[in-house]
Formats: structure tokens, C-alpha cells, sequence
């Protein structure tokens, strides 16, 4: 089987096939086709007046075909991150000119498809390669370049991932090697994410619509296996169209029946795939290359247009059951991007039409569809971890408010906010991640600070000791000096206490002496005295 390579953007077989392997049967396909209109007159004349619109502007495409304009790209284009954002970007290819009423088609949806595949294919090696499960949960958004950079002024497209910044964060924090500087420039990073989406879209009062939109009764939700309502008249209702396929992949607990259902009061519109495929025709295409099975009729694929449940501006569009593909499956597929770009041309002219202007009015703020525990977020069982494929067209407020009775008129009063997503991020980066480290970063930088005032402080006293050691040493010196000064005094007064010997000795030989020579003194007077008494005696004598 030949295959155009501009055509094939890196599908494996097993992904090829892997949401096919089941399929209702054609009866059920039937059976489901405009049952929802069935009792409804004015739904079934909207039907066939969209389905004429759809065959009118495809044959104005396919009249355009020749002289359309296309794009060269890379059917495997290079996918990275966004400088400092949780977002996967194809930087290098073309952007996309959706509101270009002369570009290819074929052409924009092929090259949507191919990004789209090679973001998918990313996620997952991000996931294998790093071990941070950024296939757990992710969203595709295809919006003007302009709604995030205010300078651009032309109307060009942008397809981006968004991937869950926490995961995000978890690994630029895993890249710092456990460096405190880049720990601080990681959280600078996430902080100015933070404050940039946090209020990145101005947050609209709650709108007062100009019509009341339609409410749908409960449904049961147990629709596969109920059967209270063969026995209770007042049971709650049960779909009509419901998905049978047995979705592999989807519920944790194994592979079961979809169970996707559409109520029918929020069902706006479907349209046959077949026309479509007219306009993607291609020889070297082949059936799977589409996403359909070649044992299933083209004739009865079809996607369908609902209301969303909440009264927000969004139209969701499905493969219409028994149709069933997984969001993976559908993204790949030129044939949902054809679909998507040709109903937003559809409701641009309606709303020309209905307004009778021919200004330049795009419907659709932007395209999005969600993956994982994004897109089940708001599933009736948490056993479910993928869902019915299904995509988000978020509306403008002015074609909603041109919604009434006459104009789409199950989107009538559906007015309010879609959910701002980047606040959503911005809010769980926050306060999963950034609170927490940014107060282990602020302990950790007190932590730094208070050790670094003690070890400027340890320096100061080692200096203090160093001085005090040298001090000590002169002291050291000092004393032994004056052991050395003590040592000569003891020296001197064991010399001085000899001398001192040696005076008492001459003391008492002086006294020695002094008792001698009074001893002779008083021997001199003794004799002095008999002397003197032998002159008297001989005086006396004389005079006699």
C-alpha cells in the first residue's frame, strides 16, 4: 500500500490501530444517525440547513484548490520547551492561517496533524526519558500567536502543549544537582510564570445572558447496564446515542465499553465525514492513514456537535459513536483538523450572515483538547484514565450573544467564562511546588545567612585568640624573664644572705673584739686607778 509521505507523520501500525479494534455494528451506527432530532422539527431543519452549509463550503474550497496557498514544513518537525514555560512548541515551522479563506486546507490540517504527532511523541519520551509522568496529564491548545504576545498583529495560529508545571518544575529543580543557586534561579523562573498567568486573562464578571439556555434533564449513569428503566417510568432518562466500542486503554481496570453519551438536548449538529474526505482526496491516501477502518462504511462516520454541560462558551465535537477514537488517535488525524478549521469558516459566515457584516468576526478564541487526569477530571467514574476523543471550540462572547431561538439555538444563554487555564497552573504550581520550596529556599537562605554571621563571627575570634595566643606567648616570654630576673634575685639573696653570714660572722668577731678592748679599757682603768691612788699616796707623804 503506496503512502504520501507529506501524509505520514511517524504513526505506528499498533497506533494506527489501537482504538479500532472494536466497533459497534452498523445497525447501532444508524440508529444513532439524527435519533436525537427525532420529535424535534425545528433540529431537524437545522441539521439539513448545516450539512448544506458544510457541502457549500467545501465545494468553494475545492474551487479554491488550485490557486490555495500551501505551506512547506517538516512532516517531523522539532518539538522543545518554550524558554522558561511548561509549554512544547514547534519553533521552527510556519504558524497557521486559519482565517485565510485562500490557504490549503488540506495542506493547514496535514501540517496540524504532524505537529500534533510529534508533541505526542514527546510527551512520551519526556515521560520515558526523565521519569517525571509528563503523559499523565497535558493539553493541546491551537490559539492566535497574538493572545500571548500583544505585539504581533497579524492573525497567524499557534499549536502548543502545555504539559503540567509541576511536572515541569520537578524536573528544571531535578537538573540543579542540588545547587542552591540554580535551586534560587529555578524558583525566580517559576515565580515570574506565576505572575504572569495568574491573571494573564482578565477574569469576566458572570455574564446575564440575553436568553435562558437550555437545561438538560438528569441522565442515568449507569447507562450500560441499567435496567431500572424498563421497570420505573420516572427512573432518569438514558441516552440514545451512546458509545459501545470497547475502548482499550481507557479504565484502569481493564478494557470495557466506552460508554461515552450525548444527551440529546445539547446536541447541536453532526456532519458526515464523507463530504470532507472530497476535499481531502488523495490518491496515495489510504483509509487508516484517516484513522478509519477499512471495513467501516465512510458513509456512516460522522462527527457530532454538542453543547458543553456547564453554560460556558464551548462548543465540544466528538467522533460520533459508534465511532471510536481516543483524543491520541484524534489529534493525529488530518481528518479532525480539516473538520475543525471548515466548521470554524462555518460559523464565521453564519454569524456574517446573521449579523449582516461583513467584518472580520472570528467565532473561536481557541482550539483545545485535554489528556489523562486532564480530560477525566470530570468523569462520573475515577477508574477512567482516557475518554471518548473530544475537542474544545471556545467561543466568542459576541457570537454567543448572537445565539437565540433562530441561530444555534441549543448555545443560546451558554455566555459564561470558559476555565482559564493558565490561572489554573499558575494557582497549582503555587501552592504544589513553588509555596513549599520558596519557604525551604527562605529557611535555607536564614539557614545561610545565620551560618555564615557565625562563621564570620568564628573568625573574629579567631583572630580574638590568635591575638590573645601571641599575647600569651609575650606574656610566656615575659615570665620567664622574670623567672629568669627572679632566679638572679634569688642568686643575689643567697649572696647577700652569705655577705650577711659574713657580717654577723665580723659582728660577732667585732663584738669579740669590743669586750677585749673594754676588758682593757677597764684593765687601763683599773690601773689608771691604783696609779692615780699611788700618786695621792706619795703626795701625802711629802706634805707630811
Amino acid at each position: 500500500m503506496s503512502q504520501n509521505p507529506r501524509h505520514n507523520c511517524g504513526k505506528s501500525n499498533e497506533q494506527q490501530h489501537s482504538a479500532h479494534s472494536e466497533w459497534s455494528s452498523s445497525t447501532d451506527n444508524r440508529n444513532n444517525q439524527y435519533s436525537w432530532y427525532k420529535f424535534d422539527k425545528e433540529a431537524k431543519e437545522f441539521q439539513k440547513k448545516m450539512e448544506a452549509v458544510q457541502q457549500e463550503i467545501i465545494n468553494d474550497l475545492m474551487k479554491l484548490s488550485s490557486s490555495s496557498i500551501s505551506i512547506a514544513f517538516n512532516i517531523h518537525p522539532n518539538i522543545d520547551f518554550l524558554i522558561d514555560e511548561p509549554v512544547l512548541i514547534a519553533a521552527e515551522e510556519p504558524l497557521f492561517d486559519i482565517t485565510n479563506e485562500k490557504v490549503d486546507v488540506n495542506n493547514m490540517a496535514t501540517r496540524l496533524a504532524c505537529q500534533s504527532t510529534a508533541m505526542l511523541k514527546k510527551i512520551m519520551k519526556l515521560a520515558e526519558d526523565t521519569g517525571v509522568p509528563f503523559n499523565n496529564k497535558f493539553r493541546l491548545e491551537l490559539r492566535p500567536a497574538s493572545f500571548f504576545n500583544k505585539h504581533i498583529e497579524n492573525n497567524l495560529w499557534q499549536l502548543r502543549m502545555n504539559v503540567d508545571p509541576v511536572n515541569w518544575f520537578d524536573l528544571q529543580w531535578h537538573q540543579c544537582n542540588n545547587n542552591e543557586e540554580n535551586h534560587r534561579e529555578r524558583l525566580a523562573k517559576a515565580r515570574s510564570y506565576i505572575q504572569k498567568y495568574r491573571s494573564f486573562v482578565a477574569e469576566e464578571m458572570r455574564h446575564t445572558p440575553l436568553h435562558e439556555p437550555i437545561i438538560a434533564p438528569d441522565y442515568c449513569g449507569n447507562r450500560l447496564t441499567c435496567k431500572n428503566k424498563n421497570y420505573y417510568p420516572d427512573h432518569a432518562r438514558h441516552a440514545n446515542i451512546i458509545c459501545k466500542a470497547i475502548a482499550k486503554g481507557q479504565r484502569n481496570d481493564g478494557d470495557r465499553e466506552c460508554g461515552q453519551y450525548l444527551m440529546n438536548e445539547y446536541i447541536v449538529m453532526e456532519w458526515p465525514v464523507k463530504p470532507i474526505m472530497q476535499l481531502l482526496k488523495d490518491k496515495t491516501y489510504n483509509s487508516m492513514e484517516q484513522g478509519i477502518d477499512e471495513n467501516f462504511d465512510i458513509d456512516q462516520l460522522h462527527f457530532i456537535f454538542t453543547a458543553n454541560k456547564e453554560t460556558i462558551r464551548d462548543l465540544v465535537i466528538f467522533p460520533m459513536p459508534p465511532w471510536h477514537l481516543s483524543n491520541k488517535d484524534l489529534i493525529q488525524l488530518p481528518l479532525f483538523w480539516a473538520t475543525v478549521i471548515i466548521a470554524s469558516k462555518m460559523l464565521h459566515r453564519e454569524l456574517q450572515k446573521k449579523l449582516s457584516s461583513e467584518e472580520q468576526m472570528w467565532p473561536i478564541e481557541a482550539i483545545g483538547i485535554n489528556f489523562g487526569e486532564w480530560e477525566t477530571a470530570g468523569s462520573y467514574d475515577k477508574r477512567h484514565i482516557d475518554c471518548h476523543g473530544h475537542a474544545h471550540l471556545l467561543l466568542t462572547l459576541s457570537f454567543m450573544n448572537a445565539c437565540d431561538d433562530t441561530f444555534f439555538r441549543v448555545l443560546k444563554g451558554r455566555v459564561n467564562q470558559p476555565p482559564d487555564y493558565l490561572r489554573q497552573n499558575a494557582h497549582s504550581l503555587q501552592f504544589e511546588r513553588l509555596q513549599n520550596h520558596e519557604f525551604d529556599s527562605k529557611q535555607m537562605a536564614s539557614l545561610f545567612t545565620l551560618l555564615t554571621n557565625i562563621e564570620e563571627k568564628q573568625n573574629e575570634m579567631y583572630k580574638d585568640l590568635q591575638m590573645v595566643k601571641k599575647d600569651m606567648q609575650g606574656v610566656k616570654e615575659d615570665m620567664q624573664g622574670v623567672k629568669e630576673d627572679m632566679q638572679g634575685l634569688k642568686e643575689d639573696m643567697q649572696g647577700l644572705k652569705k655577705d650577711m653570714q659574713g657580717v654577723k660572722e665580723d659582728m660577732q668577731g667585732l663584738k669579740k673584739d669590743m669586750q677585749d678592748v673594754k676588758k682593757k679599757v677597764n684593765d687601763m682603768k683599773a690601773l689608771l686607778g691604783r696609779l692615780e691612788n699611788l700618786l695621792q699616796g706619795k703626795h701625802g707623804t711629802s706634805m707630811k
